[in-house]
């Protein structure tokens, strides 16, 4: 007889893997769909990505939990496959069948993980594949494993192997989301002739810099990220005779700059803000197509850190930052260069531009062609290189992936690269080869066994 413990369990893993489970959660899924997209009407992309899709919970005015998110439907719906696929499909092969088929499956595991792991490491400063045929060689990469695999699930699970390896596929794709949305990095990097840059911006979020260039050979940078001057109240920086105090309701995620009038109320008492005051406005939205980015202001006061007197308060503005560069605070018998920012993530290479070229259509202002001649050079590894990106060609160096842009439409001498560091990027060609396989397969296995059916 069944214990009480056991049927519970049972019922709840019928619930889990039960198809109407799967319709609600895939219904849910297309509501969240509609309402983020709505949302991007009066709010960037990237804030209705975070408090949306790469979420547990969709909050009301960032409290209340009210609606599942992105990250728990798909949890959720990936829960609901695992256990509806092992409930309904059994392994049917016997004996040596049996070993065969897991040894074979074993290795396709093993070559789909070398491709997601050690492709992503290609160094395309190389350039031993043809930039025609790249898609192609990913595409090819990514179906290799896909085929060891479905020999393996045709040897377990005979004729339901393509469905076994069609939802593989969408598992991997769907893990391989989640860690992108978690680990995978963006950027921009601005270069412009004659240049060199070791440094990726990220426009979506800013930071305060404090720099002390008092030592001539390298540069002390302390840095606030924007998460905490969100927060505002007081800030202790290590290392640093002063403390930071942003009030909450002085940080703006966009501002414009306007001239300060006299009898204005100013709270900036030092610096750029006794002549220019900041005026919040709304973000960008994600249905702009002017691509704008916001450019945050924060108005900051610094306190000395041992009498608690204030240094004063200052504007500090991306758009400031770059127009007309840092400020200079006088602290400790220092000065320090402060300058809100977009976030700089530093790599470990450099980027030098030898010339952009920009080629339009003939007779129109329209873009035909543009790319970038660059040299990398890595001091860890020795490496220097020079590599041309051009559109649709990226390079790919240190799991960095850097793609052409943009360009500098004022002088049309510096290049705008797309940074992106996915150490993953490989897995959604692999998975995809799964799906494809998976489709393939399955219907071979049926036609096969239809024609079978037909012969005398």
């Amino acid at each position: 007889m069944n214990s009480p413990e056991r049927n519970l369990v049972q019922q709840a893993l019928a619930f889990l893997g039960s198809l109407w489970l799967t319709v609600i959660l895939l219904g849910l899924s297309i509501i969240l769909v509609f309402i983020g997209t709505l949302a991007q009407v009066g709010s960037g992309i990237w804030t209705v990505m975070d408090q949306f899709f790469r979420c547990w919970f969709v909050k009301i005015g960032g409290v209340i939990p009210v609606y599942p998110g992105g990250r728990l439907l798909g949890a959720a719906l990936l829960v609901n496959l695992l256990i509806s696929h092992s409930a309904r499909i059994k392994v049917q092969a016997r004996g040596p069948r049996l070993l065969v088929g897991l040894a074979i499956l074993a290795v396709g595991t093993a070559l789909t993980w070398f491709v997601i792991s050690h492709v992503s490491d290609y160094d395309s400063t190389q350039r031993t594949i043809d930039p025609s045929l790249r898609i192609l060689v990913q595409i090819i990469q990514g179906l290799g494993p896909a085929a060891v695999l479905f020999v393996g699930c045709w040897l377990l699970f005979r004729r339901k192997a393509g469905i076994v390896l069609l939802h593989a596929g969408v598992v991997i794709l769907m893990l391989s989301e989640l860690y992108t949305s978690v680990q995978a990095e963006e950027g921009q990097m601005t270069v412009f002739e004659g240049q060199r840059i070791n440094y990726v911006e990220d426009n979506r979020s800013a930071e305060l810099a404090i720099i002390d260039a008092s030592d001539p050979e390298k540069d002390d940078v302390v840095v606030v990220p924007q998460k905490k001057l969100e927060k505002g109240g007081s800030i202790r920086l290590e290392g640093l005779p002063f403390d930071v105090e942003v009030a909450p309701d002085q940080f703006y995620k966009n501002a414009d700059l306007a001239p300060a009038r006299g009898g204005d109320a100013n709270p900036a008492t030092q610096g750029a803000g006794l002549r220019i005051k900041a005026q919040n406005r709304a973000e960008n939205s994600g249905v702009d197509t002017s691509s704008r980015v916001d450019l945050p202001a924060a108005y900051v006061t610094f306190k000395d850190r041992g009498s608690n007197a204030s240094l004063g308060t200052w504007l500090t503005s991306v758009r400031y930052t770059i127009e007309k560069g840092a400020q200079t605070l006088r602290a400790g018998g220092k000065d320090y260069r402060i300058a809100l920012r977009f976030k700089r993530t530093y790599k470990p290479y450099g980027v030098y531009l030898y010339q952009f070229k920009f080629d339009r259509y003939t007779g129109t202002d329209t873009p035909k062609d543009y790319s970038s001649n660059v040299r990398i050079d890595d001091p860890e590894r020795n490496i220097v290189r020079d590599v041309r990106i051009w559109m649709n060609n990226p390079l790919r160096y240190r799991r960095d992936t850097l793609y052409q842009s943009s360009f500098d439409a004022e002088t049309e001498k510096g290049t705008v690269l797309q940074v992106v560091t996915n150490g993953g990027w490989m897995a959604p060609y692999a998975g995809l080869g799964q799906v494809f396989v998976g489709l393939v397969g399955q219907f071979l296995l049926h036609l096969f066994g239809f024609l079978r059916k037909q012969l005398p």
